[in-house]
């Protein structure tokens, strides 16, 4: 089977890549940076790219059976549109393709709280995170609004928790469809092995989960 990845120049796009090779998967990544990826997995197919430049997107998923994005905001940035710009280019293209499997990870912050979440949760995303990060807020509830409307994709939102850099515990908590209890962070390592865990997951399609230790 193969799968695509996109983020695979950063510190979780590289843990899904070594997982996915664990597991047996062809690994197929786009990079801006292509040489970079090449040199941290020379056996892998890396095709240069940008999410922002849909016409390289193709090429990186034309065989690919699922697609992972583990894409995120950079550095300090106060605006972004790599969920609502960049990730739905990639969503796109799925589309043209004929491909379905979609997997894409994006801070807990920018989803709203699920109606069955805790009080506290409400006023945490409502009156510090979301004023606080409402730029990734937003790009994230956009993408997501628009993910529903593609109807011939099995997408999956993945909700993170603080990511650490530790070593995997091969343990951790999910949800799918309500929030999870206490979500308070995760490895790199841990949320690779659960975001190609469902893969080939169908009650996780068309949702958004959440996973943490």
């Amino acid at each position: 089977m193969k799968l695509c990845v996109f983020g695979g120049t950063g510190a979780t796009g590289s843990n899904v890549i070594r997982v996915a090779k664990t597991k047996g998967y062809d690994v197929i990544a786009l990079a801006r940076r292509p040489d970079v990826l090449r040199n941290l997995f020379p056996d892998i197919q890396v095709v240069p790219g940008d999410v922002f430049k849909p016409e390289t997107i193709q090429a990186a998923i034309i065989d690919s059976d699922a697609v992972i994005s583990t894409l995120g905001p950079v550095g300090r940035a106060r605006e972004t549109s790599i969920y609502s710009e960049g990730v739905m280019n990639i969503a796109l293209a799925m589309k043209e393709l004929g491909r379905r499997r979609l997997i894409v990870g994006a801070s807990i912050i920018g989803i709203d709280p699920h109606p069955d979440a805790a009080w506290y949760t409400w006023i945490l995303a409502k009156l510090i995170l979301i004023p606080l990060l409402g730029y990734q807020y937003r790009d994230t509830a956009e993408m997501k609004e628009k993910l529903k409307q593609f109807d011939d994709l099995d997408w999956t939102l993945v909700g993170l928790p603080r990511l650490t850099n530790g070593e995997a515990k091969g343990k951790f908590r999910s949800s799918i469809g309500k929030p999870l209890h206490h979500p308070s962070s995760i490895s790199r390592a841990d949320l690779a092995d659960y975001l190609v865990s469902i893969i080939n997951e169908p009650t996780t399609y068309r949702q958004s989960t959440e996973v943490s230790w």
